[in-house]
Parts: structure tokens; sequence; C-alpha cells
């Protein structure tokens, strides 16, 4: 009975990976948490005052579906489109957009990065 009793306590102490919930939550501030994320990561000033983004979309990635929000930057002269992932209503990745992955992306400016330029 003792023996039965510990096996039973070790097993109540082992923790599972709690639940990610809906994968699937339309992002309601999309808008400020890419600008604050990539506000961290940019470094050229000109990326801040040209960006676009677009409204999040239901796309297939991989073997399920995310909301993906395109971003695209122009400058220096260098066109750039990236790929914002979400994951239950969360920023997951940030990649680069694949070919044709953001080909029907209704742009916007993007003035929420706008207003987080950095200052000289």
């Amino acid at each position: 009975m003792l023996v039965a009793f510990v096996a039973a306590a070790g097993c109540a102490g082992t923790k599972k990976p709690a639940p990610i919930g809906n994968p699937d939550v339309l992002p309601t501030d999309y808008r400020n948490q890419i600008a604050t994320f990539l506000s961290t990561a940019l470094v050229d000033r000109a990326d801040f005052t040209s960006a676009q983004i677009s409204a999040p979309a239901l796309e297939q990635v991989g073997a399920s579906q995310h909301y993906v929000v395109c971003v695209l930057f122009n400058g220096r002269n260098e066109h750039r489109e990236k790929a914002v992932l979400y994951l239950a209503g969360n920023i997951n990745q940030v990649v680069d957009a694949q070919p044709g992955q953001c080909a029907n992306a209704a742009y916007q400016p993007f003035t929420e990065l706008a207003a987080l330029l950095p200052r000289r």
C-alpha cells in the first residue's frame, strides 16, 4: 500500500505543459505589438518612416493555420517584406516573407512604428 501511495504521489508532481488555448485567436492590438517589437529590432531610421502593415489574415503555415501580418519596408532603396506569425493572439515569429506570401496584403501606413522613430 505504501508503494502505491508513493508511486501516485510521484505522478502528481509531474507538470504537463499548459494548454495554449485557441491558437487562432485574432490579434486585436497587432499594430502596437509589432511596433513595440520592431522598435527593438530595427536599426535603420528609414525603416521606421516608410514601413507599411497589413491586417491579420488567417493563412496556412506549415501543417496548421495562423494569423499572419505582413510588414513592408522600403528604406534606402531596399524592398523587404516580413511576415509576423501569431499564436494564441501573441507574436510567435517574425520571418522573411516567403515569395507570394504577402501578395494579397492590403498595406496601410504603419504610423505606430513611425511614432517610435529613434532619436539621433
